[in-house]
């Protein structure tokens, strides 16, 4: 059996988890948008209340571990929503510049005698 501590923490792994994904998927859905009329927007904007949420889950979860009230926020934000976020965006940029940019064209070769 798992002490409260321990169960906690694999809850609050579960939400990072979670987070992480949601993360990514709005960081995807900045760099590529979706075609005129797509739901793409819609499903961002939920998405970013799933994350609110569990945001406040993972605070509460970190205040029943006995974490300081003044630096949950900090640890939170700058410790993992703010890099997991920019890193996204980071690559999910790169990989939209590499897909635009067209790849150099294999040079034909001929084998005739």
């Amino acid at each position: 059996m798992l002490t409260q501590a321990q169960n906690q923490i694999i809850y609050l792994m579960f939400l990072n988890g979670i987070l992480f994904l949601g993360l990514n998927f709005i960081a995807y859905s900045f760099i590529f948008p979706g075609p005129k009329g797509s739901k793409r927007i819609g499903y961002l904007f939920l998405a970013c209340g799933l994350l609110a949420y569990l945001i406040q889950l993972m605070y509460q979860g970190l205040l029943a571990l006995d974490y300081p009230p003044d630096n949950i926020r900090a640890l939170l934000l700058s410790g993992f929503v703010i890099p997991v976020f920019f890193i996204s965006l980071a690559y999910y940029r790169v990989k939209r510049n590499r897909m635009e940019k067209p790849g150099p064209r294999p040079v034909e070769t001929s084998n005739e005698p």
